[in-house]
């Protein structure tokens, strides 16, 4: 296992947990991880500042927008 603190959890503050719900989401629909993930990241990271604690469905609700960018 790598040690460091990953880049994505230096700039945006995201969590393991939550960077592994992108990557799955991505993956289930054929999407490029690295563009979604700054595309989500940029507005979770806005998010969570507003809220401090985001649920589930509040991630999922910025991954949804993000994707429909796309389609």
């Amino acid at each position: 296992m790598a040690k460091g603190l990953d880049s994505k959890f230096l700039h945006y503050g995201i969590r393991e947990e939550d960077l592994d719900l992108i990557k799955s989401l991505c993956e289930k629909h054929h999407l490029d991880f690295d563009w979604v993930s700054e595309e989500i990241l940029r507005k979770f990271h806005a998010s969570k500042v507003d809220k401090i604690e985001m649920s589930d469905s509040d991630t999922e609700s910025i991954i949804n927008a993000a994707i429909q960018l796309v389609k």
